[in-house]
Parts: structure tokens; C-alpha cells; sequence
């Protein structure tokens, strides 16, 4: 603290004035309410298979049905929200050392009984091959000629 003091009370090099001094005459006003720029601070992030996402170096966990989904992930009070359609999804403390994965409770909770599927099986049904009528050129032929007439 009070080296910083002391560097506001120095010259500066380029300047030739104080820093303390200049800052009268910037003339800086007070930074917006965060409500105003919290809508700037919002990423987009697609969640991999493995139900994670990556967020600031470090891969954050959702729910595994949101798979393969496009959230907006946002940073608030040292928490890292993530959002799917306006919806909070999971809610995790912000880690700041990368390569770091941080799992949600439950996170993988239901995937065995759904056999690891986000939407219902589909239902295939065999369709009987279809028959292509044969003919002979001649045919494609007097279409041809008919044409020129």
C-alpha cells in the first residue's frame, strides 16, 4: 500500500505529472450496475457426450440430457452458472486452475436405465425391397423419336 501511494506521488516519466494529479482530470464516472454489462459476460458452450463443458481452461459438468446441446454458461459471485433455454441447469464453484474437471451431484444420475440414450430408441421397420420395372432401349428410343417429330 504504501508503495502505491508513493508511485501516485511520483512524476511520471512521459507525463511529467503526478499521477494523483491527472486523476482529477479524467473525469471518471462510477462503473454501471453489473445488471447492465451481466448480459456481455455470458458464453456460449456445447456440451460433449461426455456431459461436460469447457469453461475458462477447467470442464464443468451438467446433467448428461444435455448432451450434444448448445447452454450459455456465465460467470457470477465466484459461481459458474449454466443455462439451457434461460433455465439454470448446475450451479458449480469457479475452480482457476485449468485442466480441471469439476462433476455435478448426480450428474450421470438415470443414464444406466435409459441405456445411454437421450431420446427414445427408435423403432425400425423393414420395408420390402422395391421391384424396378426392365426394359428394353427400344422403348427409351421411340420416346426419343416422338420428341423430334
Amino acid at each position: 500500500m504504501v508503495l502505491l501511494k508513493n508511485l501516485l506521488l511520483m512524476a511520471d516519466g512521459t507525463t511529467g505529472e503526478r499521477p494523483i494529479d491527472r486523476l482529477k482530470e479524467e473525469n471518471l464516472k462510477p462503473l454501471p450496475a453489473p445488471d447492465k454489462y451481466q448480459r456481455f459476460m455470458e458464453e456460449v458452450r456445447k456440451v460433449h457426450k461426455d456431459g461436460l463443458l469447457s469453461f475458462g481452461g477447467v470442464r464443468y459438468g451438467v446433467p448428461w440430457q444435455y448432451s450434444g446441446k448448445e447452454v450459455v454458461v456465465r460467470e457470477r459471485n465466484g459461481k459458474i452458472e449454466i443455462l439451457y433455454e434461460g433455465k439454470v441447469i448446475a450451479t458449480h464453484e469457479k475452480r482457476y486452475r485449468s485442466r480441471g474437471i469439476v462433476f455435478l451431484k448426480d450428474q450421470y444420475k438415470g443414464l444406466k436405465e435409459a441405456e445411454g440414450m437421450i431420446y427414445p430408441k427408435p423403432i425400425a421397420i423393414k420395408v420390402s425391397s422395391l421391384e424396378v420395372e426392365k426394359r428394353s432401349l427400344g422403348v427409351y428410343q421411340s420416346l426419343l423419336e416422338v420428341d423430334r417429330l
